[in-house]
């Protein structure tokens, strides 16, 4: 199939996080052979071709990720249109996509289909100009309807407060319960006779040893950093970095619930904010002690992701210049030849002026943001075949197409199809690549729309077994998580009121909360001096009215 795709080659900027960085019923169309398994095709009740017998003329668009190769390469996706009977034209857009997309949306020049491209408020925003797809769903999209009724949460994820549909979303459920691990360099503890450290002033004796005892050996004792972090950047960075020092919130009993949440969290049914909370304030006292006796990496407040990266993965000589660091799995963060000196370290008891036990330690739980997205497929209103379309859409939720949607194509070499319901994925073909890197080369991986069943069977690559084997010193910690604090913001319905006041409100706190954490690390400012007047500034701002907002949406959610 000859199709055009026109690459927009603009500046390309790399996401901040990593790049591995989440019963059983039938499909209804699962007696029908599927194209996406490599096999003979033989065509299902839905693949029904155009008047004139020839394949539906389509148009696309897909948001790309900058690593993602020219859409004309990837077998997987013309199956998946040979699959549907259709022939797309794509447009594959590689970044500034949030620049531009207002000038194409307040046009009306959008194409049939868009992947990876819209967000809830679009749709009221640009009312009128996608189509409304829960009655096209119900009746033309049986993998689709399947992931609605095996995971309810899917289809809360797709519907407005209004109880429409538009776009559909993902659900990847073989992804482990967090985000983030904490590291440390077991081979830095045995070098000194260390044990690894249990409470978090047991952590400050480490790092004091790691500071000043030479802990990589290599005769400079000046170029260890024993713990650093990364929160740098826009977006309110300290409070929504997957790899923040604000992980360590949760040994004060705060349980955070995926990341990007500016700081909000559930507690006994009610939703929070630690920015203003008393805990927060004495977990940054003790963070601003260990920053001033140079325990903390000086420049984590000016370093990008890609300099975070860097000095994980040591110097020239291969010696391992970080102690502790918090990462998606060991050979992303710490590289090939340094990986094997770092174990993951368990959750921390808060020991700050108070005995071990006196908060219930918890961990960021991150499975509904790792494992569901909102939004991943959407259609243009003015499709003229949107019978069509939806059958396109409904094909990248077959359990065989899901699985290349997200690690590359059967016939590509990405993937081997082992069993009605299982499969492998394989080691890259490109020896020098990653894993990671190849799966988002040669897929659409994350940003993509899929149903990976809970039933399917997959023998994951490398980087993915060591993630769920790091997290498994995590999963007790984990599963204390319950109803009246798992806070998926994600799940959260507003009004359009409600969202124009959130946005406003918040941006004034921000601009309150973003400005004083930095100080009181560095020691610039006096937290103890500035926290009352701080916390009645954040709720002059309005954070009152934000918690009431959230509130209320909160309980619409449990009450589903």
């Amino acid at each position: 199939m000859r199709r055009k795709v026109i690459a927009l080659l603009l500046s390309v900027c790399m996401l901040a996080l990593p790049l591995g960085g989440c019963g059983s019923r039938e499909s209804g169309n699962s007696e029908n052979t599927s194209a996406v398994n490599g096999k003979e095709t033989q065509a299902d009740g839905n693949a029904q071709e155009s008047g004139n017998g020839e394949a539906v003329k389509l148009t696309g668009l897909y948001v790309s990720h900058s690593l993602t190769k020219d859409m004309n390469e990837l077998q997987w996706l013309q199956e998946l249109e040979e699959k549907a009977n259709v022939d797309i034209e794509w447009e594959q857009i590689y970044s500034d996509w949030e620049t531009t997309k207002s000038t194409r949306f307040a046009s009306g020049d959008i194409p049939d289909i868009l992947i990876n491209a819209t967000v809830d408020s679009d749709y009221t925003k640009y009312n009128g100009l996608f189509m409304e797809l829960s009655s096209l769903i119900e009746e033309n999209a049986p993998n689709v309807m399947q992931m609605f009724e095996e995971e309810p949460d899917t289809r809360i994820l797709a519907t407005t407060k209004e109880g429409k549909i538009f776009a559909a979303p993902k659900f990847q459920g073989k992804w482990p319960a967090t985000n983030t691990v904490m590291f440390i360099n077991k081979e830095w503890l045995d070098n000194l006779g260390l044990e690894m450290p249990e409470t978090f002033m047991e952590l400050k004796e480490v790092l004091k040893a790691f500071k000043e005892q030479d802990a990589n050996g290599n005769g400079n004792p000046d170029d260890e950093v024993p713990l650093d972090f990364n929160a740098y950047g826009g977006n309110n960075a300290w409070f929504n970095s997957a790899y923040s020092l604000t992980n360590l919130l949760g040994a004060t009993g705060i349980q955070l619930t995926n990341w990007g949440q500016e700081g909000y969290f559930a507690e006994d049914g009610k939703v929070k904010c630690y920015a203003v909370d008393e805990r927060y304030r004495d977990f940054l006292r003790f963070m601003s002690e260990l920053y001033k006796e140079g325990l903390i990496n000086q420049k984590a407040l000016t370093s990008d992701y890609s300099t975070y990266q860097s000095l994980s993965r040591g110097d020239e000589d291969g010696n391992a210049l970080v102690g502790v660091a918090f990462g998606w799995e060991e050979t992303d963060k710490f590289g090939p030849k340094l990986y094997t000196q770092y174990v993951p370290l368990a959750p921390l008891a808060y020991d700050v002026d108070c005995e071990p036990g006196t908060y219930d330690t918890r961990w960021r739980n991150d499975y509904s943001g790792l494992n569901m997205s909102a939004n991943r497929i959407c259609m243009s209103a003015k499709c003229k075949n949107p019978e069509a379309a939806i059958r396109f859409i409904d094909t990248f939720y077959d359990e065989a197409a899901s699985v290349q949607v997200l690690f590359g194509g059967i016939t590509d070499g990405c993937v081997e199809q082992t069993g009605d319901h299982s499969f492998k994925v394989l080691p890259p073909l490109d020896a020098d690549m990653d894993p990671g890197t190849w799966k988002w080369t040669n897929a659409f991986a994350g940003n993509g729309p899929m149903y990976i069943r809970r039933s399917t069977e997959l023998e994951m690559a490398q980087d993915m077994t060591f993630a769920v084997e790091e997290r498994k010193d995590y999963d007790a910690v984990l599963n204390k998580m319950g109803e009246s604090d798992y806070y998926p913001q994600m799940f959260m319905k507003y009004t359009d009121e409600d969202q124009n006041t959130m946005a406003l409100t918040q941006a004034n706190i921000n601009n309150i909360i973003d400005n004083y954490w930095s100080l009181w690390l560095t020691g610039e400012s006096d937290i103890d001096k500035d926290w009352d007047t701080y916390v009645q500034n954040v709720n002059d701002a309005g954070l009152p009215q934000i918690l009431e907002i959230r509130q209320a949406a909160f309980e619409e959610y449990l009450n589903k």
